[in-house]
């Protein structure tokens, strides 16, 4: 049993449909327009599924407009298909999937919608699935292509997250996904709602190739969580003889909406087969981000997609998408 890295090819793109008023308040509708922008998007190149509830589906439907994706009614929380939907593995020449348990970061009440959403998506795609006693989020993991997954002590290790030990953890991951090796990080973004998820701050790409967030010194409290997780890069690349190439992104200048600083990376893209989508924020870091994923992806093409509404919500452009793998 293998993760698939991102960027091998996908059948299809998962997105939720926003749902959440206390989150987004008077940004909601924006984030709806924002995400159905993205969808369209990214329909260009994959088939995507957007999900939403019942009361919203009309809504749903006019504002993509898009004949080419489909819309389906499912009974949601909120908007972040990264981390509820099920992490898809490769059975042999099968695709399986991994249905965790979703708890609402051990903060919000409402979640019991979102933790059927994974088992809901593998009886559609009818994808064999198996169910972890361990809570999990997408946004929590992510993995190379040498069988390496890479997560934040801050999440994971969380005592609202409510699970046993560092050990258990490493020894369910390594049997379920048959990695060689977990690498624990210090922790997120200052301020992160999920307590430091791993796709604000570090995706590996290939080739031994590593994307980690920087920041300046001035933001003290992130350049320092960034500095360490750095440091802890190094140190393991270095005790396996890996290569690798870690290759800083700065964070974006702060953004600030309705008085509340978004906690907002561009670490936080979508693969697709012909494109990398990446947030764009609008300040003076987006052209040199762009310059640096350029030079990275000569082969796609570099798409910035404004998503501040979505990000004033708690997330960005990895967290509201899931791609389904193609085996």
């Amino acid at each position: 049993m293998r993760l698939i890295p991102e960027w091998n090819n996908h059948t299809n793109c998962l997105i939720a449909w926003p749902c959440n008023q206390d989150l987004y308040g008077t940004q909601l509708h924006q984030a709806r327009i924002e995400i159905a922008n993205l969808a369209n998007h990214i329909s260009e190149e994959e088939e995507v599924y957007v999900y939403c509830n019942k009361i919203d589906y009309k809504e749903c439907y006019e504002i993509i407009s898009n004949k080419n994706i489909s819309i389906f009614e499912a009974n949601l929380d909120d908007s972040w298909m990264r981390d509820i939907a099920p992490i898809f593995f490769r059975d042999g020449k099968n695709l399986s999937a991994a249905e965790f348990n979703y708890n609402g970061y051990g903060k919000y009440p409402n979640f019991n919608n979102d933790n059927q959403i994974s088992k809901y998506i593998c009886n559609q795609f009818n994808i064999k699935s198996v169910e972890v006693d361990m809570v999990l989020e997408g946004g929590a993991i992510t993995y190379d292509d040498n069988s390496n997954l890479f997560t934040t002590e801050s999440v994971l290790l969380n005592p609202n997250r409510k699970n046993l030990s560092k050990n258990y953890i490493n020894q369910t991951l390594i049997d379920l996904f048959d990695l060689k090796n977990i690498v624990w990080l210090p922790g997120g973004l200052d301020e992160d709602d999920t307590d430091g998820h791993i796709d604000n701050i570090f995706a590996p790409i290939g080739n031994n190739k590593y994307l980690l967030a920087s920041s300046k010194l001035e933001d003290k409290k992130n350049y320092n969580i960034l500095k360490k997780n750095k440091k802890a890069l190094e140190q393991f690349f270095l005790s396996q003889n890996i290569n690798a190439e870690i290759i800083q992104v700065p964070l974006p200048s702060e953004i600030v909406i309705e008085n509340k600083r978004l906690v907002a990376s561009y670490i936080n893209f979508y693969f697709s087969k012909k494109s990398i989508f990446i947030p764009k924020f609008n300040v003076k870091e987006d052209e040199e981000v762009y310059d640096i994923f350029k030079s990275l992806f000569i082969d796609k093409n570099i798409k910035m997609i404004e998503t501040k509404n979505i990000n004033y919500g708690g997330g960005n452009i990895h967290c509201v998408t899931m791609n389904v793998p193609k085996i």
